[in-house]
């Protein structure tokens, strides 16, 4: 008996540590427990249950050890990770350690790094120790500890089936850190929803408006989607002001009703979700909860896009990001998603800063939108800026801050806030170019601007002087040299994009957007289009027969302007000369790589004595010295 009690107790006090930690508050960690008992008791019973198996077993005290580490581990990540972006750690997180630790030197200075690692070095010694004590077995208590533990596993089976969806991140918030762990976890062991059959989805089928739309208009304009990392319009806090508005290109269009409001799935964090709701229509939410699709569904199986739509209208699509060509899985992704090309940063001539998010320059991404509108016509373009990308902790050079923050704030919350506007500052600089540039050109282009999600800054946590809807975005749209008018812009979720320029082009709609439109105002709305993504993503495919869908075409990586003209030696070393390298070129000699030196765009510098080969040439390396695209090979003899 005495040993229930203490388990009880201290499974009561994990419990509740965990939220102090999740919180960083005891009044708060108290205020949930009062103010949501229900899910107060699931997360009691959950981490209670994990501490059962204490009975079975007579090293008690180390497991003990391991299960608290275990969940207090976790309660600290997850605090740290919700800072760092803005949502709760999930059990996806576990598929995503590679872009952390890609990330991890943006926060994380060697100090801490090394401060955790002797303190795991500490912990390992500890459990050493504790390890070595021993105690019996009684089986009263043992048995209780098998009925309980029973009796948990289907009381939390029972309570998940009941659950028609995912909750959303505001649910997560409120269910408690153990239960949203446990949920995180739990469809990744039940895939399959239960109302799904063929039946269900013919009657879907069966009720879904399938007329076939055709392009009336004579000219197919250019349309570019331009996704901007982080966009919000800090005029909108309350208590601050700046020396001067940091978006006066983006007020020009809100001034001229060319605006309005998009319901996002993310805070802080979270591209990859809003690109795949944007370009698919399908619902991120309705996804495994924190799922990238990125790494998941689109590194093997197809998914009809606006990238696979428009090319059926005889668009040429490209996308273009200014960071890393494999993160996120991206340069595998795109090509499932029917994209023609892609050009990451590296493949952008010329630039020789290293991949630092502090350092990304939205200049990059106009100049290449540019580029690829003389390259191909009818184009799709698909850009993502990365300028106004987390940390916000840089203090940046007077001459770099054109615009003062005022307001009563503390100063680590002000430098920080001074840093993103900043950014954004620059951000509508070039967006003013881009404008200019596609005024001048002649061609019809429709440009779609959106935020993916608003900016991880403390001063949006804090009420006092942001009140709004933390899930609420800007989206913009501009129309140059028209020949339609485009449909009026309504409010929308981020996967109705979509379905809104298609009827605006009177384009055929996707499978998905014919779900939208036809279930839409239906009570089983939400239901139909969880069952109708799950039968296009991971089930049998029983929508898909009725439609065409694109073959998939190889993608190619650039504007096919990195060459090699000719090299030579000189006393510095092997001179190679050609176009379009940067700071990711890599020389290779007769298939060895070789330490290269980037000088400018069109030379690359080898510091080696003169010696004959066979074969020169040159590939584009990302971060982890992964190959992106086609070698380009030079053959010679000195």
């Amino acid at each position: 008996m005495k040993d229930l009690i203490e388990w009880l107790i201290l499974s009561t006090l994990l419990t509740l540590i965990m939220e102090i930690i999740r919180f960083q508050s005891v009044r708060k960690a108290f205020c949930f427990v009062k103010r949501s008992p229900r899910y107060a008791l699931i997360n009691l019973l959950i981490v209670s249950a994990t501490l059962v198996p204490v009975f079975f077993m007579s090293r008690k005290l180390f497991f003990l050890s391991c299960v608290i580490f275990f969940w207090l581990f976790l309660s600290i990540v997850n605090a740290i990770v919700t800072f760092l972006r803005g949502y709760a750690l999930m059990f996806s997180d576990i598929f995503l350690i590679k872009e952390g630790l890609s990330l991890s030197s943006h926060y994380f200075t060697p100090p801490v790094i090394g401060s955790i690692l002797i303190a795991m070095i500490g912990l390992m010694f500890a459990g050493g120790y504790v390890f070595t004590f021993q105690t019996s077995i009684h089986s009263g208590c043992a048995f209780f500890a098998l009925f309980y533990l029973v009796f948990s596993i289907w009381g939390i089976n029972r309570l998940e089936k009941k659950r028609l969806c995912h909750p959303s991140s505001e649910e997560y918030a409120a269910m408690g850190f153990a239960y949203a762990m446990m949920n995180s976890l739990y469809p990744y062991l039940n895939r399959k929803p239960t109302a799904y059959s063929e039946a269900t989805m013919k009657h879907i089928l069966k009720g879904m408006n399938q007329t076939v739309k055709v392009n009336s208009h004579a000219i197919k304009p250019d349309i570019i989607f331009l996704q901007l990392e982080s966009f919000f319009d800090p005029l909108l806090l309350e208590g601050v002001s700046f020396s001067q508005d940091p978006i006066p290109t983006f007020r020009r269009l809100k001034r001229a009703n060319q605006s309005q409001k998009m319901q996002v799935q993310t805070f802080g964090g979270g591209t990859a979700k809003t690109e795949f709701s944007v370009l698919t229509s399908m619902s991120a939410e309705l996804l495994k909860p924190g799922e990238i699709p990125h790494l998941s569904v689109l590194r093997k199986k197809s998914v009809e896009s606006l990238a696979t739509q428009l090319k059926r209208q005889g668009y040429v699509s490209t996308l273009i990001h200014n960071y890393e060509g494999n993160f996120y899985n991206r340069h595998l992704a795109y090509e499932k998603l029917g994209f023609s090309r892609y050009i990451p940063i590296e493949y952008m001539s010329g630039v020789a800063t290293p991949h630092d998010l502090a350092q990304m320059n939205d200049q990059w991404v106009m100049d290449y939108i540019i580029k690829t509108l003389k390259h191909d016509e009818p184009a799709f373009i698909y850009g993502i800026t990365a300028g106004t990308h987390q940390p916000y902790d840089e203090k940046l050079p007077d001459h770099l801050s054109p615009i003062e923050v005022f307001g009563d704030l503390e100063e680590p919350v002000r430098q920080t806030l001074q840093n993103y506007v900043t950014r954004l500052y620059q951000l509508d600089l070039q967006l003013n170019r881009l404008m200019d540039d596609l005024a001048a050109s002649k061609r019809e282009t429709v440009l779609f601007m959106f935020s993916d999600h608003l900016p991880n800054l403390p001063i949006l946590t804090d009420e006092t002087y942001y009140s709004k809807d933390p899930f609420e975005v800007d989206y913009f749209a501009a129309h140059f040299h028209p020949s339609f008018d485009l449909n009026p812009l309504p409010p929308l979720n981020c996967y109705d994009v979509g379905t809104w320029l298609m009827n605006s082009l009177n384009c055929p709609l996707s499978i998905i957007q014919q779900v939208h439109e036809s279930y839409c105002h239906d009570t089983a709305y939400r239901e139909v289009l969880r069952l109708a993504q799950y039968d296009l993503l991971e089930g049998k495919g029983y929508l898909t027969p009725s439609f065409d869908l694109s073959p998939e075409q190889p993608m190619v990586f650039g504007l096919n302007e990195q060459h090699i003209s000719g090299y030579s030696f000189t006393d510095e070393g092997l001179v190679v000369e050609g176009t379009g390298f940067n700071i990711d070129s890599q020389l290779f000699i007769d298939q060895k790589r070789v330490e290269t030196q980037f000088v400018n765009e069109t030379k690359l510098l080898v510091k080696m004595e003169p010696r004959e080969f066979s074969c020169l040439s040159l590939k584009q390396l990302s971060r982890r010295q992964e190959v992106l695209g086609e070698e380009i090979k030079l053959t010679g003899k000195d």
